[in-house]
């Protein structure tokens, strides 16, 4: 009887290792070519919206200094005033320099006087001096000199007057553009000058607003779709507005790294004030075009950002960077060209050299 068992146990022996054998061949079968979903790539040329934070600034603005030292007898505008250019805005009163402009004119005429005196001189002599022996020479040319003196005199005097006259204009401070007063810091009686490099006044163009937009400097490489964009702002919820390009800095911030864009807005209607955030809308197109792919095709991991390339039906990681994104799709950089196939979702449980269909 126990001779019987023997072969019977061997023979489920053999079957159970066979059946294991069997098993592990078609594991190792599925794991040897793993089904994948695959994107092809393509170069993409469209625009490409972005969302990018905006400020709005007044397209003039200026602090209104006194540029000599005295006292304000009159301010005629206040914050809010709408001003027009030359406007008088501020006076002030500084009596020493009236005076050293009076002295100064008062120079000025005495020394034309002589000036005229001395002319007269020497023209009468030269004109004595076409009869023979009547004036001598040396007479002549001292009085010859005497007139040009004068004159350099009455030059230089005439223009020490005109600076002090100058002094006098700054008394008066005008407005430089047409504008709004949004700053007032002083009042009559106050002294004002050199002592204080607060603005008396800040004046600001609001009929035009220069809408900046810092641009992420990987961007900067990148063409404007349009002329225009469009943005929106706290204050009018749900409206949008219209700005048109004007300017780029063609520099860039080392500190945030990034590029100045300027666009105009167009405020004639004083909706929008400076000084506002906005959220802006811009749409870029790289010139050349460029690769983009879903979201979850780029895998990202403290290491490193990558995709994963299927050539000759196995997988190989391609180390990428990113550019441009929006809702639902990346622009990516990297050892890649149009045509080549690159999974969808990858994940980072999948080896290089994995076969892949």
């Amino acid at each position: 009887m126990r001779k019987y068992i023997i072969p019977i146990l061997y023979a489920a022996i053999v079957s159970a290792c066979s059946s294991s054998v069997e098993n592990n061949k078609m594991e190792s079968k599925n794991e040897s070519s793993k089904k994948v979903e695959t994107i092809k790539l393509s170069f993409d040329n469209s625009r490409h919206t972005l969302m990018l934070p905006a400020e709005l600034l007044a397209f003039e603005k200026a602090g209104l200094n006194a540029k000599v030292q005295g006292y304000v007898t009159e301010v005629r505008v206040d914050i809010g005033d709408k001003v027009m250019k030359g406007a008088v805005l501020i006076r002030i009163e500084a009596p020493e320099i009236q005076a050293a402009y009076s002295e100064a004119q008062s120079d000025v005429e005495s020394a034309r006087a002589d000036y005229m005196s001395s002319e007269d001189t020497y023209t009468r002599l030269l004109k004595a001096s076409e009869i023979q022996g009547t004036v001598s020479e040396s007479e002549l040319i001292k009085a010859k000199n005497k007139a040009m003196s004068d004159s350099t005199r009455l030059k230089a005097l005439d223009f020490t007057a005109r600076a002090k006259r100058q002094l006098l204009n700054y008394l008066t401070i005008r407005a430089p553009f047409t504008g709004v007063v949004t700053q007032r810091n002083t009042d009559p009686g106050n002294l004002v000058g050199d002592i204080d490099n607060q603005p008396l006044l800040i004046i600001e163009n609001n009929q035009k607003l220069r809408l900046k937009l810092p641009v992420p400097e990987a961007l900067t490489g990148s063409s404007i779709a349009e002329d225009s964009t469009s943005f929106s702002v706290e204050p009018f919820p749900g409206k949008v507005f219209k700005a048109d390009y004007y300017r780029r800095a063609k520099s860039i911030d080392p500190d945030t790294r990034t590029e100045m864009w300027e666009f105009l807005v167009d405020n004639q209607k004083g909706n929008l004030n400076a000084g506002l955030f906005a959220e802006a809308q811009l749409s870029i197109k790289r010139p050349d075009g460029s690769l983009w792919v879903p979201h979850s095709a780029v895998l990202t991991t403290l290491r490193r950002k990558a995709v994963g390339k299927v050539a000759d039906g196995k997988l190989k990681w391609v180390e990428v960077s990113t550019g441009m994104k929006d809702e639902d799709m990346v622009e990516i950089f990297g050892a890649l060209d149009e045509g080549d196939q690159i999974l969808l979702q990858p994940n980072e449980e999948m080896s290089e050299g994995l076969p892949v269909n």
